[in-house]
């Protein structure tokens, strides 16, 4: 006669410690010859784990063992359709995302072949060379080029300038 523990049979049954304590509590007269007390610890025989099966079966009938299985095969079917509708839509979305792409592509693949023939169509500009000499401006080294520190100043900034600043005036005078 095998002997297991009241913690391994709220294992075995899938339920809590205390509910197993409670249904032993309440149906001792039925369980009496299989529980056996040793030390403080409380057995269970093979033949009172089938009781409190059944006890916790008339409890809630819908999770016997084959209702479970059921139960779990049609939650595990639902969640595999649900993702089967999340993979749908995604690659729907892909699918129109990558549609938009290969329409994008297509104008600008026609736009650069517009734009490539108005460039050959275009004539091309003459080229001036210019060289050095003709670009360089003649400078005189002898004139002095005078800039008016007051040009472009308002009232008050050309008197702040003739009477706190009179040397920016003095620079423009040729000596």
């Amino acid at each position: 006669m095998e002997q297991v523990k009241i913690s391994q049979v709220a294992k075995i049954l899938g339920v809590s410690l205390n509910s197993v304590y409670r249904k032993v509590k309440q149906n001792e007269t039925k369980l009496n010859d299989e529980l056996i007390k040793t030390n403080g610890v409380t057995y269970v025989t093979k033949e009172g784990i089938e009781i409190l099966r059944g006890l916790f079966a008339k409890l809630n009938p819908s999770e016997s063992a084959t209702n479970k299985e059921d139960s779990s095969i049609s939650c595990l079917k639902e969640i595999i359709a649900n993702q089967q509708k999340t993979l749908d839509s995604l690659i729907a979305r892909q699918s129109e995302e990558r549609a938009r792409a290969d329409a994008i592509i297509m104008k600008l693949t026609q736009d650069v072949g517009k734009v490539q023939k108005l460039l050959e169509e275009r004539k091309p500009e003459a080229v001036i060379e210019k060289t050095f000499a003709e670009v360089k401006p003649k400078v005189n080294p002898r004139e002095k080029k005078v800039n008016n520190p007051l040009a472009g100043k308002t009232w008050y900034q050309k008197l702040w300038i003739e009477i706190f600043e009179p040397w920016k005036l003095r620079e423009q005078q040729p000596y």
